[in-house]
């Protein structure tokens, strides 16, 4: 046993007064004379010999109360084993500051009332002891142990932040930072609302070499509704084409919301709006349409009225609309009419047509579609530009002509799709089409009508590989007639038929026209509408303006913030790497030599967005059995200062030491009072 304030055990010398008073007994007694003292004699010795056994109780009880008074005022303690003193402490405090920290407590908000706690628990240990704060942030200036004025200084700078870190990313954080000290004597204090999405004491438990604080910050309220996600039903945009935009709304809170606005502005000008209904726990996919009716970047946002929590209140995203696809058709020598039927009649689409033996490759890479149709062989820096192409985002169409060498196959093999294999001679009808695809959409009025189907006279058939395949149409031998594959973020598209009347009458079907027509609108389709802030690090944009390292920016939209992203160039693709350089959600623009090209959208992760709390008895369960020395002291405790420091030092004993002084004293009171009483009345028979 040790005590806190040992200079106080010389108030030990006050058990000396009732020792005095019991030697030296200062009242003078009167002799009266009787004439026979006989009698008397036998109640006297007996009255003296209780009166002293009265007394010595008395005694013992008025010393052993001195001093259990004196060493409850010394403050008395079980040493606690990982507690050395004398060495300085290393105290460590990680402070929750995410967006969930904004939520309402009984005096502002729970945040203020974490630095507030933070302020109060670093005030009670000295200039010698050493400090390291964590954040959600993870600044430069937090990965250096502070003094106590450092700590106090950065206390008062913080602010909500758009980060989140899992609570092990946190603990690894503060671990390297903590390395730089030499005290031993290490606290651990974690002030937070120890949300459920974020929260793991699993590698917690396993620090047994110090004393660890949870300090959980009691909300107010858990209600809060957050924009999750959106996606287009078509993702192709075309001047004056009606679209279907959806929205994941999310009820986090326990209370039935009816009839929450749902907003979409486009340029800043609302284009839709819609109401949902929602249960608590629930999510409700909220419906939009609008009108395409303006070409290029649109600077897109969703939104809702929420309060407190607003972070999640907007959802942002871009899209671009295009006048026109761009397609580039090589052709055999005598070139080919029916491709261009195709694409060349359209008005949406940007046709141009160019001999195998003659490619212009500067157009090849600002095209969204290239066309290879009856080429008999691929050189090999074709074959390179052209995987270049479809590995950057480009769909690349083949429609085979009766003569193919071996450089086909070598080729297809290079991106790891299907290849051509023998020329089938049969007539043979198409068996199938797949509903289904996104190149037939909007196809077929009714699912179940009886189609006519193309006959084909001769195809290829199509072997090899079949990952990220996708079978648009077949023939009732089983030979695939047409089939998508996924290589990098493009596509490739082969065709067991070629554009000539040698194969069929295919390529005059308007069955077979369908696809082939939706494949160069499907070219223009939006792969990314947003990104993630702290998920999402990369981007590929597309350049149509010269650029070198370092001349791309991204600068919000409103003009505030701008910063150069680190970028590699790849084929006709610029990725944009931003790390953590965005911290905000909003709209970007691309800038390439000053000149707007593109747009990105940034959100904040919604995880932050679910408000469900460990409370005290959840943390409690969760940590004891832990062999670590772990104590959960609620948020809102008046004296935040006194109850994260009184265990410290070891397990006090004081209020067991005061207990026991007073029983003491109040049993000296009750011999007092209800000895001689008792004696009394024994004595006259009552």
């Amino acid at each position: 046993m040790s005590f806190a304030n040992p200079l106080l055990l010389i108030g030990l010398v006050g058990i000396a007064i009732p020792i005095l008073i019991h030697l030296f007994n200062f009242r003078r007694y009167k002799t009266i004379h009787f004439s026979n003292v006989k009698m008397l004699e036998d109640i006297e010795k007996k009255t003296r010999r209780e009166s002293q056994i009265m007394h010595l109780i008395v005694l013992a009880l008025r010393v052993l109360g001195i001093a259990a008074l004196v060493f409850a005022f010394a403050q008395p303690y079980i040493p606690n084993p990982k507690h050395k003193n004398g060495k300085g402490n290393l105290v460590t405090i990680f402070l929750d500051n995410s967006y969930s920290m904004e939520s309402d407590s009984k005096n502002g908000t729970m945040l203020n009332d974490a630095v507030d706690a933070a302020k109060s628990i670093v005030n009670t240990f000295n200039y010698a002891d050493d400090f390291v704060l964590t954040t959600q942030d993870f600044s430069g200036e937090e990965s250096h142990v502070l003094n106590k004025d450092q700590i106090l200084e950065l206390l008062d700078k913080i602010q909500v932040s758009p980060n989140s870190h899992s609570f092990d990313e946190v603990l690894s954080f503060e671990k390297n930072t903590a390395a730089q000290s030499q005290h031993t004597n290490v606290v651990h204090y974690y002030i937070s609302d120890f949300q459920k999405q974020n929260f793991d004491a699993t590698e917690l438990r396993r620090d047994t070499t110090a004393q660890i604080f949870l300090i959980p910050m009691p909300a107010e309220g858990t209600n809060n509704v957050s924009i999750d996600s959106c996606w287009f039903l078509s993702p192709v945009f075309k001047l004056g084409n009606q679209v279907t935009l959806y929205a994941r709304i999310t009820n986090y809170g326990e209370k039935t919301l009816e009839k929450l606005p749902v907003k979409l502005y486009i340029n800043d000008k609302q284009k839709a709006i819609s109401t949902v209904d929602l249960q608590p726990g629930g999510s409700v996919d909220c419906r939009m349409v609008y009108t395409i009716d303006a070409t290029g970047i649109q600077y897109a946002r969703i939104t809702i009225e929420d309060a407190p929590i607003v972070f999640d209140d907007n959802l942002y995203l871009t899209y671009t609309v295009t006048d026109n696809t761009n397609i580039v058709a090589i052709l055999s020598k005598q070139g080919n009419r029916f491709v261009q039927a195709l694409y060349g009649k359209d008005s949406v689409f940007n046709y141009q047509a160019m001999p195998y033996t003659q490619v212009n490759y500067t157009q090849m890479k600002q095209a969204d579609v290239v066309v290879m149709s009856e080429v008999p062989t691929i050189s090999s820096g074709m074959a390179d530009e052209l995987s270049k192409f479809v590995q950057g985002g480009g769909t690349l169409l083949v429609l085979p002509g009766t003569e193919m060498d071996a450089s086909w196959s070598s080729f297809l093999s290079g991106l790891g799709v299907g290849r051509y294999g023998q020329l089938v001679k049969n007539s043979v009808k198409c068996k199938s089409v797949n509903r289904e695809s996104l190149y037939f959409k909007g196809a077929f009025n009714n699912q179940d009508e009886k189609l006519d189907m193309p006959i084909t006279l001769q195809h290829y058939t199509i072997g090899g590989s079949t990952k990220g395949s996708e079978v648009i149409m077949s023939l009732e031998n089983g030979d695939a007639l047409l089939t998508a594959y996924m290589v990098g973020k493009g596509k490739v598209v082969l065709s067991a038929v070629g554009m000539d009347d040698a194969f069929g009458s295919a390529h005059r079907h308007a069955l077979f026209f369908v696809p082939l027509h939706n494949i160069g609108i499907m070219s223009a389709m939006q792969t990314k509408l947003y990104n993630i802030i702290g998920r999402d690090n990369m981007q590929t944009v597309g350049l149509t303006g010269a650029h070198t390292d370092g001349s791309v920016s991204l600068k919000s939209h409103e003009g505030q913030f701008e910063f150069i992203p680190e970028q590699r160039a790849s084929g006709n693709e610029t990725a944009l790497y931003f790390h953590n350089q965005v911290g905000e959600s909003g709209l970007y623009d691309v800038v390439n030599n000053g000149t707007v090209e593109s747009a990105m959208a940034f959100n904040q992760d919604r995880k932050e967005s679910d408000l469900s709390y460990y409370d005290e008895k959840a943390l409690q369960d969760m940590v004891k059995e832990a062999p670590a020395d772990i104590k959960i002291v609620r948020g809102d405790t008046k004296d935040m200062a006194k109850a994260a420091t009184d265990n410290m030092n070891g397990r006090p004993l004081w209020i067991w030491f005061l207990i026991l002084a007073l029983l003491c004293f109040l049993a000296e009171i009750a011999i007092l009072r209800f000895w001689g009483k008792a004696k009394l009345n024994k004595e006259t028979g009552e």
